[in-house]
């Protein structure tokens, strides 16, 4: 678990708020559905004193993105909106390491 020492939230069509809470991300999940298929995203990142960027971008496609450096990257995608809120709980939780293992068992399920 990491120290979040700050969090934002960006819209694909313009829209940005720091210090963000997961009631904000209930918002954009929401707001998803009524974007249109070119600013149909956003993303949401945390960070901390010590510890790199870690970010989860989300598509109104349902494609999950995470970009945790420049070595560690993700791309998933989920059956259902809701699905999505899980792993931003983990992400604004600061727990990183729960987070990377569920996006690598998605990845290992999906591809077996």
């Amino acid at each position: 678990m990491i120290k979040i020492e700050g969090s934002y939230i960006q819209y694909a069509a313009g829209y940005d708020k720091d210090d963000i809470t997961n009631s904000d991300v209930d918002k954009a999940l929401n707001d998803l559905t009524n974007m249109d298929d070119e600013h149909g995203g956003f993303w949401v990142g945390v960070y901390g004193a010590d510890t790199d960027e870690f970010v989860l971008e989300f598509h109104k496609s349902l494609t999950m993105f995470g970009n945790f450096g420049e070595e560690e990257n993700y791309k998933i995608n989920l059956d259902k909106l809701e699905s999505a809120k899980d792993y931003f709980n983990l992400l604004l939780n600061g727990e990183i390491d729960e987070l990377r293992e569920k996006l690598k068992i998605v990845l290992y399920l999906k591809s077996h």
